[in-house]
């Protein structure tokens, strides 16, 4: 299959800042109501990494505010997710910027209320339509720290230096100070939850549990399928373990090249489980290896040791625990193969024995 040649899909990333505009000018006319709710919406409609990077700061906003009941509008994949934040009441759904077909489910009508507060983290054509007919009596838009950030990442790529990551950006968003929240501060899964987790019978064994994902929507964050399945042969060695794929329908193609090239057993639960299921079966597994993607994301909450191999920068989705490794050729650099295809990809010169030598620094810590 032809390769596309640009990522029309992270273009529509600008579509955010005219929308931003748009909201803050209607705000300073908007109608406000008299009397407080003690209700707080926070908008995020984004993808599940972004969303997985703000829950820190969602979670402490919530803490830090008790006396508020606190909604959620999320993107409609993350719905499930999002219910089992702790402090959450109210869980609504919008179409991201992105507009991807998971994304395009019908809903049943919504209905909302007035607020004293709304934090919008993220745009797109129908958060802003849904904003227009919630009252609040405060409305906080992401623009002002959404373009200090664009100024920082133009001077990080200049400088090579590494960015502000994405979850502070989030805190700042809140009005909070960025700090490690431990994941059963954040997440409250339910007994159904932690049921259906514990019967998987990929599970069943005492072996090291490797979470793997390969998949990437954009081909500059794909790593090869040949190099994955030398990658396991050679891992093999270290000892007893056992590689789970993980990710969406989408990503079924890899796992099943790479099995084929394989002499032993891998495993598979893509498409199988909930994401609060999967990050359950991150805190029952051992290791993560995968790119730059949601569930990389998500290991990172789950506090799972993890090999992360990144594509084109600029990278605001790093690891925080200085155990974890990231695999970088960009050295901060290479932003149009964000945007643009090219045979000769920065993670195409990620070797099997750069990502092997820090799984192996990892499993012999």
């Amino acid at each position: 299959m032809k390769a596309r040649r640009v990522n029309l899909e992270y273009l529509n990333l600008y579509q955010e800042i005219p929308l931003f505009c748009v909201l803050a000018l209607r705000n300073l006319f908007r109608k406000k109501p008299q009397g407080r709710t003690s209700r707080v919406l926070i908008v995020n409609t984004c993808l599940i990494g972004e969303f997985a990077a703000s829950l820190p700061a969602i979670r402490d906003f919530i803490q830090r505010n008790p006396q508020d009941a606190v909604d959620l509008v999320v993107a409609p994949p993350l719905k499930e997710l999002a219910e089992r934040v702790r402090g959450v009441k109210n869980v609504y759904t919008a179409k991201s910027v992105y507009g991807r077909s998971v994304e395009r489910e019908q809903r049943p009508a919504q209905e909302f209320g007035a607020y004293d507060a709304i934090f919008v983290m993220r745009m797109s054509a129908e958060v802003y339509r849904l904003l227009r007919t919630i009252p609040a009596a405060s409305l906080h838009s992401g623009l002002k720290e959404y373009s200090k950030y664009a100024l920082h990442l133009g001077e990080s790529l200049l400088l090579r230096r590494r960015p502000k990551q994405w979850v502070e950006l989030n805190f700042e968003m809140l009005g909070g100070t960025f700090r490690r929240v431990p994941f059963d501060e954040i997440f409250e899964c339910t007994p159904n939850d932690y049921a259906s987790v514990a019967k998987l019978d990929v599970l069943q064994t005492v072996e090291k549990k490797v979470i793997i994902h390969t998949g990437a929507s954009w081909p500059m964050k794909h790593w090869d399928t040949g190099k994955w399945a030398a990658l396991f042969s050679k891992a093999q060695g270290l000892g007893a373990m056992r590689f789970i794929f993980v990710g969406g329908k989408e990503d079924e193609a890899d796992y099943k090249v790479i099995a084929s090239q394989l002499n032993f057993p891998v495993y598979s639960l893509i498409g199988q489980v909930t994401l609060p299921q999967l990050l359950l079966v991150m805190r029952r597994s051992e290791y993560f290896i995968g790119v730059d993607s949601g569930p990389k994301s998500m290991a990172y909450l789950a506090d799972l040791r993890s090999v992360s191999i990144f594509g084109p920068g600029p990278h605001f989705y790093l690891p925080l625990d200085p155990r974890d490794i990231a695999i970088d050729k960009t050295r901060g650099g290479g932003v149009w193969q964000m945007f643009f295809y090219t045979r000769k990809g920065f993670i195409h010169q990620i070797t099997v024995d750069e990502v092997y030598d820090a799984f192996k620094k990892i499993w012999n810590s």
